[in-house]
């Protein structure tokens, strides 16, 4: 009875661990030395870019979402996600509205940038060229964010 016991929790332990996350370090550069800091984690190619200036992101379209805080140019996030590929895209907040602020035809006003420090021409860039492989615990991204 005691060994059937035991072999249930080893099998439930090993069910479970099977969604482990793992940490995956965001570190941020920014033109601008301070102030809030938004970022989103993709996984899923068709909800990425979706989301216009001026316009709040729509959490169901993010895996995950993290606000920092930039002082002296930098910021450093963590996200406990599990080991697969990601798009990751960020702004910094200038205005602290929750929100990339744009001005006339969407054009952006805060800094903003993308996993692998892609650039797109007039939209965000492809998925394809932003897509980081998560495959190393505490592994170290570098994002930085500019404006246009």
């Amino acid at each position: 009875m005691k060994s059937r016991f035991y072999l249930f929790i080893i099998l439930v332990l090993f069910l479970f661990s099977e969604g482990k996350s793992e940490t995956l370090i965001v570190e941020i550069n920014s033109e601008i030395k301070a102030g809030p800091v938004l970022m989103a984690v993709y996984n899923e190619k068709k909800f990425f870019g979706k989301t216009k200036t001026n316009e709040k992101t729509n959490p169901d379209h993010v895996l995950v979402g993290a606000k920092g805080l930039i002082k002296n140019n930098k910021a450093k996030l963590e996200f406990d996600i599990p080991f697969g590929n990601y798009v990751l895209a960020g702004i910094h907040d200038v205005d602290n509205n929750g929100m990339l602020s744009g001005g006339f035809l969407g054009i952006p006003k805060e800094p903003f940038g993308f996993s692998n420090n892609v650039r797109g021409n007039f939209g965000p860039p492809k998925w394809e060229d932003c897509l980081i492989n998560f495959t190393t615990e505490n592994q170290i991204i570098s994002i930085n964010l500019r404006g246009l």
